[in-house]
């Protein structure tokens, strides 16, 4: 992303914290709006242990990653859950309604990552087939929205240093709206990170999200993937015309 970009949006999220007119944190009765644009605030990410709780597995494959030849963002491909909601670049939108939760983060022009979170009491799949956003549902607890999410892709790390999870991975979420003193209206995801056959023991981090109701979601251009994605859909239609012109000749 940008450094112009970026300030863009550190200006929204401030403009966007005014207390004035935001929307409340809402009650035991009724589940807090969480709709909205959301800014990831970088300075509070919470880092992994210095020792991590890897298995023998998980630790060779870290120690094997080559971010140019495993890293599926290099090659403009998605993120995937549950880095989309580690990383702390890029804008999250959020849409609600009473029985869906919907996600948004657009990295680059290739991609818009989305996640849909059923929140209607449906239970999680026992075999869900592998997808980069894996299969989630959630509900609420109070004012938290706790979400279980499974079915993730294993080619997908977690981070771009290489932590790696199985077919086993169960992620759960619970995120919460505070209004914080010092920073504002902030949205807050607790993250728990359980696979077996990756970690010792769960890895627990957490991220913090500022309310910026005026930023936007843009489409970026940081992939280098784009300048031959854009080459090659150029001269498709070029191709395409002159087999037009060709059939039309006959």
């Amino acid at each position: 992303m940008s450094r112009g970009w970026f300030l863009v949006a550190v200006l929204a999220a401030l403009a966007g914290c005014a207390k004035t007119g935001a929307p409340g944190t809402g009650s035991s009765a009724e589940p807090p709006d969480i709709a909205g644009i959301w800014l990831p605030d970088a300075s509070r990410a919470e880092p992994w242990p210095t020792s991590l709780p890897l298995t023998a597995t998980a630790q060779s494959a870290m120690e094997r990653f080559d971010p140019k030849e495993h890293d599926p963002t290099t090659f403009c491909m998605p993120f995937g859950t549950p880095r989309n909601m580690l990383q702390t670049d890029y804008p999250l939108e959020i849409a609600q309604t009473p029985d869906r939760v919907v996600m948004i983060l657009q990295p680059n022009l290739a991609n818009a990552e989305v996640r849909r979170i059923l929140v209607d009491g449906s239970a999680l799949p026992e075999s869900p087939d592998p997808s980069w956003f894996g299969t989630s549902r959630g509900r609420w607890e109070g004012g938290t929205l706790v979400i279980e999410t499974v079915g993730l892709r294993p080619d997908a790390p977690i981070s771009g240093n290489g932590i790696t999870h199985s077919e086993e991975l169960h992620v759960i979420e619970r995120l919460s709206v505070v209004d914080d003193p010092d920073h504002g209206r902030t949205l807050v995801d607790e993250i728990e990170l359980h696979d077996p056959k990756a970690f010792q023991e769960p890895l627990k981090t957490r991220r913090y999200f500022a309310w910026a109701p005026q930023a936007q979601l843009r489409e970026t251009t940081g992939c280098i993937e784009l300048e031959w994605i854009d080459k090659i859909w150029r001269q498709r239609l070029e191709e395409h015309a002159a087999e037009q012109k060709a059939g039309k000749s006959r």
